[in-house]
């Protein structure tokens, strides 16, 4: 009888130690979501010319417009720059009565802080898009400035950028109380 349970706990400690037989209980993962409901444009990623810009959501083509009407006559983008960034804007047309426009911007103090953007993740109400920072121990002292575009479903209700180190959180309404706000929470 001894033996018995001698040679059942031995079984029942390797067992136990055993990472594959270990119950882990998480959230479902977030799905890749199609391009019908988000879709990244293919603007350049980094530019001067991004220094004059903020995160913001156009919603009408009236919007748009006027947004590439501004862009045309600032100065501090280089003209190279300014060229494929509106081309890449205007060659991929927005249906504004389906999806809307949206502009995010982000700013480094190091050119050498490598960025990269993980697809959009999420359910068709509810988006996240993860921005991957690598820095480096030495880098240089550059600001970079960097945008991303989406074409955004309008039954989409919010899109957060989460960067490890903070979440905004965009809602994409032209609403009053929301537009021109971003919610920030801290990551603890």
């Amino acid at each position: 009888m001894l033996r018995f349970f001698t040679i059942l706990t031995i079984a029942l400690f390797f067992t136990a130690c055993n990472p594959s037989s270990s119950i882990v209980i998480s959230n479902p993962a977030k799905k890749i979501l199609s391009q019908d409901t988000i879709l990244r444009l293919p603007i350049p990623f980094r530019a001067n010319g991004y220094s004059n810009l903020t995160t913001k959501l156009y919603t009408t083509k009236s919007d748009f417009n006027t947004f590439i009407d501004k862009i045309k006559t600032e100065h501090s983008w280089n003209k190279e720059e300014k060229r494929n960034f509106i081309g890449s804007l205007k060659i991929n047309p927005i249906d504004f009565t389906k999806y809307n426009l949206l502009i995010y911007t982000m700013k480094e103090s190091s050119g050498s802080t490598k960025l990269t953007i993980d697809p959009p993740k999420g359910d068709n109400a509810h988006v996240e898009i993860v921005i991957n920072r690598e820095t480096k121990e030495v880098g240089t002292a550059d600001m970079a400035y960097y945008a991303l575009a989406y074409k955004v479903k309008k039954s989409v209700i919010d899109i957060t950028f989460n960067n490890g180190l903070k979440k905004d959180i965009i809602l994409n309404s032209k609403d009053k109380l929301s537009f021109d706000k971003i919610m920030v929470a801290q990551i603890n």
